[in-house]
């Protein structure tokens, strides 16, 4: 995309698709941790299941996720926008309503692999790479404001579906999510895109110069193609590997078993709740910050240290019971989820490229579905078998403190 008018004229231009990127990342909340966790105590109660028991049912199915995504994920690379986003919206729509009708341990599994397919890995897959890909010098500002999708969903959701089910029941609150996404998210979101063939016209236009342009001086690291293969041998992503999956990890742990969390703490639900405004608010600051010194700095100065917020989480989670403390945990957790997507989402495409960053960005997402399969798995066992939360909050500190000194480690050089 030409910069006629400078980054903010860049930034606006494409309205459409920065709107169609911000809504699909709402409209990927039915598979998010955070709306599962709400129809936790539900389904367990229905399937009499334990803590441990619904958590590894949960990391079977994000597991099989994350194997079938390094497929589906590069179709974005090969197939026209609209139609896969169309796939998956019907496919979200279809696990919405296997999720009401599920009888058995089956059919729970099956649920639970559609929804974190279609909606955790495809939906958030598709908002953030189309946004990346299309966008060259602002992709911070541009990622900062797709993810507000997410914010959006963890501003409002846990109370609108909390109130959803205790009015109609946890079956039919998944009924009425799916119709939510059959019949309001599959057109509006088409609409936005309509005219998609124009936008992918100019990308491969600005591709065929680009591997027309061979000379020495204007071939450059940013300006690299590179293919999936090849980025599984650079050693650097390895060593940014601990980081990307670190905020999926531990926000996963504390969303899914929030409940059992407040709860052990002494803290009140409807305290927790109601203080996720502070999550969001948080979540919201830091992206737009994160996405400014991205376009000003480039990704990979932030790569190191956009985790380091949930180190004052961890020490929030060790400290006293005091309702207080609920602030803290939220505040630097969502500040750490803010940044992820306005940091990672261009790192991806300013270090290896756009041709390819479908296949690219499938392995990251891989990798965070795979840390996010673990997670409530992880902490389910640890918590039947009696971890406190201090004790979880002090692993929260050590994993952030690691992953980010590797990060540092393998960018250094950069």
């Amino acid at each position: 995309m030409t910069d006629v008018g400078g980054k903010r004229s860049e930034l606006l231009s494409d309205w459409r698709l920065l709107l169609f990127g911000t809504l699909a990342s709402l409209a990927s909340a039915p598979g998010q941790t955070l709306v599962i966790s709400l129809f936790n105590a539900d389904i367990r109660a229905a399937f009499n299941l334990s803590h441990g028991e619904f958590g590894t049912a949960y990391m079977m199915s994000t597991l099989a996720s994350a194997v079938v995504i390094l497929w589906s994920g590069k179709l974005i690379d090969r197939y026209d926008l609209r139609i896969v986003f169309g796939v998956t919206t019907i496919g979200l729509c279809l696990a919405c309503l296997v999720a009401g009708s599920s009888t058995g341990w089956l059919t729970l599994l099956l649920a639970l692999f559609l929804l974190r397919h279609f909606g955790q890995g495809l939906m958030s897959h598709i908002a953030v790479t189309s946004v990346n890909r299309y966008y060259q010098t602002v992709r911070g500002k541009a990622s900062a404001i797709v993810n507000q999708g997410f914010t959006l969903a963890e501003a409002t959701l846990p109370i609108t579906i909390s109130a959803l089910i205790a009015a109609i029941g946890w079956r039919y609150s998944w009924y009425v999510l799916g119709v939510i996404a059959a019949c309001i998210v599959l057109p509006l979101l088409l609409v936005l895109i309509a005219d998609h063939r124009r936008r992918h016209g100019r990308y491969l236009d600005q591709m065929a110069l680009l591997e027309a342009d061979t000379s020495t001086e204007n071939l450059s690291q940013t300006q690299r193609q590179w293919t999936r293969a090849e980025m599984l041998r650079d050693p650097r992503f390895y060593g940014v590997l601990p980081v990307v999956l670190a905020p999926a990890f531990l926000n996963t742990g504390l969303m899914f078993h929030h409940q059992h969390i407040v709860l052990s703490k002494g803290w009140e639900l409807e305290t927790w709740y109601l203080l996720l405004m502070a999550y969001a608010a948080s979540s919201i600051t830091f992206s737009m910050l994160a996405g400014i010194l991205v376009d000003r700095n480039g990704a990979r100065s932030l790569m190191p240290l956009f985790t380091l917020p949930m180190v004052l989480g961890g020490l929030a989670l060790m400290a006293g019971n005091n309702d207080a403390w609920i602030f803290g945990v939220l505040l630097s957790f969502g500040a750490a989820a803010g940044m992820t997507s306005a940091v990672t989402a261009p790192f991806w495409a300013e270090v290896y490229g756009v041709q390819h960053l479908g296949a690219i960005k499938a392995v990251a997402t891989a990798v965070m579905i795979f840390a996010s399969a673990m997670s409530p798995a992880l902490y389910g066992a640890m918590f039947d078998g009696g971890v406190t939360i201090p004790s979880i909050g002090l692993l929260n500190i050590v994993f952030v403190l690691v992953a980010s000194a590797c990060a540092w480690l393998a960018l250094r050089k950069s």
